[in-house]
């Protein structure tokens, strides 16, 4: 049982930690940012008052 616990938490930690080294990717960090502007900018066309 204790092993399993182990195994468990071992898991959960190296998936948290592929998670925040994801989000550290400079080059998709750019990426998402022009994705973002472009979306911001389309929306302000469309609710142009």
């Amino acid at each position: 049982m204790i092993l399993f616990l182990l195994l468990f938490f071992c898991l959960q930690s190296f998936v948290l930690f592929c998670c925040l080294a994801a989000g550290n990717d400079p080059a998709s960090q750019e990426i998402s940012d022009k994705e973002q502007i472009e979306y911001i900018r389309n929306w302000m066309k469309k609710h142009q008052t």
